[in-house]
């Protein structure tokens, strides 16, 4: 049986900040803190997955 989960991680878009690349800057750093480490999380869980699905 293939048991799929939706993930939603609300995170505030960098698009948000002002155009000017010195003001959007930290709104990069942000992002970057925020999804680093849900994303180092995920990817043990993703090849779990991929590993039971598809025989070696």
């Amino acid at each position: 049986m293939n048991k799929r989960r939706l993930i939603h991680w609300s995170i505030r878009g960098p698009a948000a900040a002002d155009d000017h690349d010195q003001a959007s800057h930290p709104a990069v750093r942000y992002v970057t803190a925020e999804t680093a480490p849900r994303i180092r999380r995920l990817l043990p869980v993703l090849a779990r997955a991929t590993n039971r699905e598809i025989p070696p």
